[in-house]
């Protein structure tokens, strides 16, 4: 999930450049929160705690949701700069929804992975 999120994170810088738009120090401090959820699921897991199947499942509901919900629409927070409107209004390009479009999947698919996990952890248990 984390390099699926650089990748959409290095997109947004490539549209920056593209767009002669200068990414505020506000928008890098408050994109740093999209990097937490990760960040908890692999120390859980670091510290082989099955809560890091939780967390891994949330965060890839959450990072699809969010991505989603922040890309097609308009955040809920306008925090983003240029990102506060949506990918149709920003006339954004094929590779820009290719990317967004993947990193929701892989957030959809990280957190099937973690039900899939959380489902073979539980039958240990029988």
């Amino acid at each position: 999930m984390i390099a699926m999120v650089v990748i959409h994170d290095a997109d947004h810088i490539r549209q920056a450049i593209c767009w002669n738009y200068t990414i505020g120090l506000e928008v890098w401090i408050v994109n740093i929160i999209v990097y937490l959820p990760s960040l908890i699921a692999l120390y859980l897991l670091g510290k082989k705690r099955r809560s890091a199947v939780n967390a891994t499942m949330v965060n890839g509901l959450l990072v699809a949701s969010a991505f989603a919900k922040v890309h097609l629409w308009k955040p809920v927070i306008p925090v983003w700069g240029v990102w506060n409107r949506s990918f149709f209004e920003l006339g954004a390009d094929a590779l820009s929804w290719t990317i967004l479009v993947m990193t929701m999947f892989v957030g959809v698919g990280v957190a099937m992975t973690g039900a899939y996990v959380k489902g073979r952890l539980s039958g240990k248990n029988s």
